[in-house]
């Protein structure tokens, strides 16, 4: 699904300042990428014109707008705000807006908007905002922690234990993404971002407990709004008959819309402490990203030592 965006939630996100047309901010908007107008204003070529993107203003477009006649400048006006773009936005070092451009906002009932940042960086914020915000999302089943840094989907069949492991993460100083139901998006191919449903944002179902608030009981700390997902675990019920891996050698993947990610797969038997061994696989999964992987290491040993060679 795509979620819907509109001007008043870029507004919002990015704390802009409304100078005209505050009642049109309920224009959608339906591109992550921008617009910076200028070879249209200097040379008045709009074959290219990007017209269903925000359009930014900076310095460089607003000084190029005023070494224009003034006949020039209403005839280029009229071309950008005729495009029907969702809105205009001037950045920091923009200290007068030009009277053409509020009275064209008025007339083709397109908003302006002002930012305290300068071009790049606020040129950056908001393309990542609508592309995470623009980017499509479904809801997976399955808890979202942040655990030592590294953001960790936990997966399973009802009743398998991941909110209780959750929850022992929670206490143990880690940080709920979200409980039970995940949104995840992807804002590029290798980039998955995990977010919770509004409804249940701070809140976990615990069986026999019911439903709790974590940032009531531990504090504003043990709650984030979203994060990337980088390692998934999947816990299974643990089947005697089945044959588990003792090394570790096997690289297990997960999939989530065109983007791979390392999986582990612990199997759930009483007295195994699931949080625990949550931890420690994604220490070791964060060891393997830095190089190290100790199952690989200790397989070349014991195939040397196999071989009749010396090690350490």
């Amino acid at each position: 699904m795509i979620d819907e965006v509109f001007i008043k939630d870029v507004v919002e996100e990015l704390d802009l300042e409304v100078i005209s047309g505050k009642e049109y901010l309920d224009r959608q908007v339906t591109r992550s990428v921008l617009s910076r107008p200028g070879v249209e204003i200097y040379s008045d070529y709009f074959s290219f014109y990007e017209r269903d993107r925000i359009q930014i203003i900076g310095s460089k477009e607003y000084n190029i707008f005023l070494m224009l006649s003034d006949d020039e400048k209403q005839e280029r006006i009229m071309n950008l705000f005729a495009g029907n773009p969702p809105a205009f936005v001037f950045t920091k070092h923009v200290s007068v807006l030009p009277e053409e451009f509020l009275n064209a906002s008025e007339k083709y009932k397109i908003p302006i908007l002002k930012t305290k940042q300068t071009t790049t960086p606020f040129m950056n914020n908001l393309s990542n905002f609508l592309s995470e915000a623009l980017a499509e999302r479904k809801s997976v089943h399955g808890v979202m922690m942040d655990v030592y840094g590294v953001g960790v989907l936990i997966i399973g069949k009802s009743s398998v234990g991941k909110s209780e492991s959750a929850l022992e993460l929670v206490n143990r100083g880690h940080t709920l993404i979200s409980d039970d139901r995940v949104i995840v998006s992807q804002k590029e191919v290798g980039i998955i971002i995990a977010s919770s449903p509004s409804l249940t944002k701070r809140l976990m179902e615990v069986r026999g407990l019911g439903i709790v608030d974590v940032v009531d009981l531990f504090g504003v700390k043990a709650f984030r709004r979203k994060t990337r997902i980088q390692f998934v675990v999947e816990l299974i019920e643990w089947n005697k008959e089945h044959t588990y891996s003792r090394l570790g050698i096997e690289e297990e993947t997960h999939k989530i819309f065109d983007t791979i990610i390392p999986k582990v797969t612990i199997p759930v038997q009483p007295g195994r402490n699931i949080s625990t061994l949550i931890e420690v696989a994604t220490m070791n999964w964060r060891l393997k990203s830095f190089g190290r992987n100790v199952a690989l290491d200790f397989a070349e040993k014991l195939e040397k030592i196999v071989k009749g060679d010396k090690t350490k």
